[in-house]
């Protein structure tokens, strides 16, 4: 769902090196990299279907929280609990269809509708006797 590409346009190349190095190589560590993210993907997947083709809302949530896996796991700040209920209310309201997940579903929708916000009226409005 999401790749160290995706994480290095939230954090630089530097502190993710940082976060993975648990063994003090000086190396990024792709095993406590994709580590962090499936936790991620795991917390993400307890409220909705992961997609196939996600939204971009629901890929910074994965990189927000794959970033806040890899502090836990270095002992680092925990991860501010206001933006997590923040998270989690945005997962609950795609897992009430009221945010879509997928951006092949959002395009379907947008496409089934027609083009125009407002329906216009068939027959023309009558000005008689308004003079």
């Amino acid at each position: 769902m999401i790749t160290k590409e995706d994480l290095l346009k939230e954090i630089s190349l530097t502190e993710l090196t940082e976060l993975t190095d648990l063994n003090g190589d000086g190396e990024l560590n792709e095993d406590v990299l994709n580590d962090s993210i499936n936790d991620a993907i795991s917390f993400i997947s307890s409220f909705v279907e992961v997609p196939d083709t996600p939204t971009p809302l629901l890929i910074n949530i994965a990189c927000e929280l794959t970033i806040w896996e890899l502090r836990k796991k270095n002992s680092l700040t925990a991860p501010n609990k206001e933006r997590l209920r923040e998270i989690e209310g945005y997962l609950l309201k795609m897992a009430n269809k009221k945010i879509p997940t997928s951006t092949t579903n959002y395009i379907d929708k947008k496409t089934s509708i027609s083009g125009y916000s407002f329906r216009h009226r068939k027959k023309p409005l009558s000005f008689k006797g308004y003079r």
